[in-house]
């Protein structure tokens, strides 16, 4: 039986919910991008995931200008 959250629960016990939800779908999300499964995203992987908002700010996140965004860039750039 699957627990659903309410306010009742406690507000700390549904933003942490929250957090994980959040948490799961960015590690989805950029696991299904790195298509070569080298821990970071190039400008080909984001295009053909259809990143393209990513994609069109390559350059800005970026920040070490490796040529690809490590999760920790693309994290701080959600």
């Amino acid at each position: 039986m699957k627990t659903v959250l309410t306010p009742k629960h406690g507000f700390a016990a549904l933003l942490a919910s929250m957090a994980l939800v959040s948490t799961n779908t960015f590690a989805a999300t950029f696991a299904d991008a790195d298509k070569d499964g080298d821990g970071a995203l190039t400008l080909s992987e984001l295009k053909a995931a259809g990143m393209d908002e990513y994609a069109a700010n390559f350059k800005n996140l970026d920040t070490d200008k490796d040529g690809k965004i490590s999760k920790a860039e693309f994290k701080a750039n959600r």
